[in-house]
């Protein structure tokens, strides 16, 4: 396997974008796992996970 950059944030949520919300947690959780445990990394995926659980939540409902 290949081993390049390791990806922002930001550009993390872009290349997500399309990908069903379930997905995008599973993810998001399976990175967070791979991460040291106080590490900045982690933090910031810790984050997206928690707005993408909370913030989208309401989306998804009001679009079915």
């Amino acid at each position: 396997m290949k081993c390049g950059p390791k990806l922002t944030p930001a550009i993390m949520v872009i290349r997500m974008k399309p990908l069903p919300r379930r997905h995008r947690i599973a993810h998001l959780r399976a990175l967070i796992r791979q991460q040291p445990a106080r590490s900045i990394r982690r933090e910031e995926l810790v984050a997206l996970l928690c707005d993408e659980m909370w913030v989208r939540s309401g989306e998804e409902t009001r679009a079915m």
